[in-house]
């Protein structure tokens, strides 16, 4: 077990120290609390003009999916550009000589970074709630069990995004400019996950593509176990889709990146 520990020690020393280097950006946290709730009520404007009293209980899910997007969106998207520095001006030959698995290395710093800065306008946001009108709010999860089945699910599309930002680490190795690559994924990622339009509001034919397409395991996924409870085959299901995107994303990742290290140009000097 102290071997087993041991090996694991670097990964884990490199996720609290990214994660404690997050909580410095407290102005930065704040800037994102106001623009989060500003564009959660925005959206929540919208749909309650859409609707109207016509369909309250789409309505209400609506609404709670709105708030949910904005209290996880940090958790989707990076803003640490650490390894992409390294690469172009050459520092990378310093990352090289460390004795660690580079890429579960960096996978475990985003991972750090992504969860405490979500976790730091989580926290802020839904003492908003409490503020607000009954008809802006969002609603309680569908009991415990669909609190659990969120939590886990929610891991694991946090899980799949740092993967996804591992595979866009190794194409910039490539490239040497993380800007077009950036683009095409987040666009992507912002578009399919349900950050910009519930996945919940496309049409009854597409719900089964969007639903189980990669970019949903982030968001989406975790949000309808939030807002319904699964039985027990439907979650298996659920977390089996997860964990399949979660694993092909890693077998790409780590083949790209064994690739592109066996191949390193270090730049700068």
């Amino acid at each position: 077990m102290s071997k087993q520990f041991d090996t694991l020690r670097p990964y884990l020393t490199v996720l609290r120290l990214r994660a404690l280097m997050e909580t410095q950006y407290r102005a930065a946290a704040l800037g994102g609390l106001v623009t989060q709730v500003f564009f959660g009520l925005v959206y929540v404007f919208l749909y309650t003009a859409l609707f109207g009293e016509s369909n309250p209980v789409m309505l209400r899910e609506t609404i709670t999916y709105v708030w949910l997007q904005q209290m996880f969106f940090r958790m989707m998207f990076s803003t640490d550009g650490e390894l992409s520095s390294l690469i172009l001006s050459g520092g990378v030959a310093y990352m090289l000589v460390r004795p660690v698995d580079q890429h579960r290395f960096w996978v475990c710093r985003d991972v750090g970074g992504r969860l405490i800065s979500a976790l730091m306008r989580l926290l802020p946001m839904l003492a908003v709630q409490f503020v607000l009108p009954a008809p802006l709010r969002m609603s309680l999860p569908d009991g415990p069990l669909a609190m659990v089945q969120f939590s886990l699910s929610l891991l694991l599309g946090l899980l799949c995004m740092c993967e996804l930002s591992a595979i866009t680490d190794a194409v910039v190795m490539k490239t040497l400019d993380k800007r077009g690559i950036s683009a095409i994924i987040n666009l992507t990622m912002m578009t399919f996950s349900g950050n910009v339009i519930p996945l919940t509001l496309f049409p009854d034919a597409l719900q089964t593509l969007m639903r189980y397409q990669p970019f949903a395991q982030a968001l989406d996924a975790p949000i309808r176990m939030y807002q319904q409870c699964a039985s027990l085959p439907m979650w298996a299901l659920n977390v089996a889709v997860q964990l399949g995107w979660l694993l092909v994303m890693r077998v790409i990742g780590r083949a790209m990146w064994q690739r592109r290290l066996n191949n390193m140009i270090v730049q700068g000097g």
